[in-house]
């Protein structure tokens, strides 16, 4: 990383850890009003509107110290990861949101998953940026399909919605930061445009890969495959910590705490025809949570 980037990082840090001093000193006067004595309707209303402001700034400051995170290069902090709790107890914390809009989740776990090699906090991260947006950007009475499949040397994560889709012409920049969708801001959808850039960011940095199908009008399909590296076991180091190059290059940069005996295999390259061999099943088939 160029020093001018690690500034940057360090700049985005310190910008987003000041902006929560005022968040915090607003949202401690807003509590006061509402303790100083009952409201009538309307101030309820202004200072509620308030409170979700103030919300949705601290939802953007936690994504921007996620971004410069990544900028920074930091380092994975890896260990043995049960996928497949992974996803349940996102779907549980999840559940509430989607069965106040009606949409049914349906969990097609591969009983053979086992256990990755894995940041958990990441890994979750990635989990629940997906399926909160398969949530999100679905109709109400919708259908949300989580599926996970262990394939060849890989771990394959598909997350499919039965919403909005996206369009050809938006496809391509999904990905990037702060990039929102026409069909979502036309239906006043909210986002900070950094989730999806955070989440390839964090498969990247596993060594995996992340991509998607989608056609306007019936839904979404994201797909994640993570490198099916060896469980550290009880002879190695229960904790590592792994650096990942992030961007064009392929090559990666390791930095490891590992016993000799725990070895592990190459990371999987951003190969585009071996993308297209990937297994694309119809997730509909599980069962509805």
């Amino acid at each position: 990383m160029t020093q001018v980037n690690e500034a940057k990082a360090d700049w985005l840090n310190a910008v987003a850890h000041d902006l929560k001093t005022p968040i915090n000193s607003v949202r401690g006067c807003i509590e006061l009003v509402q303790q100083l004595g009952p409201l009538n309707e309307r101030q309820k209303h202004f200072a509620e509107k308030a409170m979700a402001g103030l919300q949705r700034m601290e939802h953007l400051v936690a994504r921007l110290l996620e971004i410069s995170w990544i900028d920074a290069d930091m380092a994975l902090t890896l260990m043995d990861c049960d996928l497949g709790l992974v996803i349940h107890e996102v779907v549980d914390l999840l559940r509430p949101s989607a069965e106040r809009r009606q949409i049914v989740t349906h969990l097609d776990l591969d009983p053979k998953l086992g256990l990755i090699v894995a940041d958990l906090q990441r890994i979750t991260q990635v989990v629940d940026n997906l399926v909160s947006n398969a949530i999100k950007y679905n109709h109400d009475g919708g259908q949300v399909w989580i599926k996970a499949v262990r394939h060849e040397d890989r771990v394959i994560l598909t997350v499919r919605d039965s919403g909005i889709g996206i369009s050809p012409e938006d496809q391509s920049h999904v990905f990037e930061r702060f990039f929102r969708s026409r069909e979502g801001v036309a239906r006043k959808i909210e986002g900070s445009g950094l989730g999806l850039a955070i989440t390839k960011a964090i498969v990247q940095k596993h060594g995996g890969q992340i991509w998607l199908e989608s056609k306007p009008k019936e839904g979404s399909v994201f797909y994640v495959a993570l490198p099916l590296q060896n469980a550290l076991g009880e002879g190695g180091d229960r904790v590592r910590e792994v650096r990942y190059e992030v961007g064009e290059r392929s090559e990666r940069r390791e930095t490891r705490q590992v016993s000799a005996a725990s070895e592990e295999r190459d990371a999987i390259s951003d190969d585009s025809q071996e993308t297209r061999e990937m297994p694309t099943d119809d997730p509909s088939n599980g069962d509805a949570l």
